[in-house]
């Protein structure tokens, strides 16, 4: 996107969307996580140290003859306290993987990405579960609560955590899938959208729009992107943005609503030229 206003979006922001695109594509985990926050290349350098250290305390764990949850518990949880922040559940800060490694406190997918991270980096076969409303992980056929320091959950119990995110939906064995490093990052930035919302934060909210924009650039997304654009004062990326949806989307209500309002911002941009 061209145009941009300084004060909304930065170099550093350009370099954080093009490591999120390719750590996207490529499934890089830690990666995505450190565009999100936007951290230099220094920082995610200490985290993979952090990161490296942990897993080799659970793998000397796992070879000492526990299991690999109980061995993750034993580093992640009893050792170096991590769990998840029930008193300040939507702070921002909770979805930063910085500061979730600071706090030892965060969000459930925070949580659960650290487990996977480290666990990964263990040899352990640990994934992401996407359930509604309370990310989890799944450790060699097992689905486990990082949030709830690694707690077992049973299919009736997840059961109900999808329940009560979706009252009277029926259960889809396909929420217990795996899911993919552009899951998790999609995940993360709407839980980090409706934090900087609930902040009225709107450098922050159109930040978080651009980088969802740019792995998940459906037509909502863009369209609300758009809009904050519009909003904003910056009328040439809201003018190029409602085209795109316009040709991209035509047969959609979002595309529709994107050619009027492209139409509006030209009409408006001959007036005061």
């Amino acid at each position: 996107m061209t145009g941009v206003i300084p004060e909304l979006w930065s170099e550093r922001d350009t370099r954080a969307e093009e490591v999120l695109r390719r750590a996207a594509e490529e499934g890089d985990l830690l990666s995505m996580l450190m565009a999100i926050e936007g951290l230099p290349p220094e920082v995610g350098m200490e985290l993979a140290r952090a990161v490296a250290e942990l897993a080799v305390r659970v793998r000397l764990g796992v070879e000492e003859g526990q299991t690999p949850r109980d061995a993750l518990v034993a580093v992640l949880v009893s050792d170096w306290g991590l769990r998840g922040d029930i008193d300040n559940y939507h702070a921002p800060s909770n979805s930063l993987i910085s500061k979730v490694f600071e706090r030892r406190r965060g969000q459930p997918i925070l949580v659960s990405a650290v487990w996977i991270l480290v666990g990964r980096a263990a040899d352990i076969d640990i994934v992401g579960v996407g359930l509604p409303g309370h990310f989890v992980v799944g450790i060699e056929g097992v689905v486990v609560d990082p949030f709830f320091e690694g707690r077992y959950l049973s299919f009736d119990q997840c059961k109900e955590l999808a329940a009560r995110a979706n009252p009277g939906r029926p259960f889809e064995p396909s929420w217990l899938s795996p899911v993919s490093v552009r899951d998790i990052g999609e995940r993360i930035l709407r839980n980090l959208l409706r934090s900087v919302r609930e902040d009225k934060d709107e450098d922050a909210v159109y930040r978080s729009l651009r980088l969802l924009a740019a792995i998940q650039p459906d037509a909502p997304t863009l369209l609300e992107l758009a809009q904050l654009s519009e909003q904003l004062g910056n009328w040439g990326e809201a003018r190029a943005l409602y085209r795109r949806i316009a040709r991209d989307h035509a047969h959609r209500r979002e595309g529709q609503i994107a050619d009027l309002k492209a139409v509006e911002l030209e009409s408006r941009s001959r007036i005061l030229n």
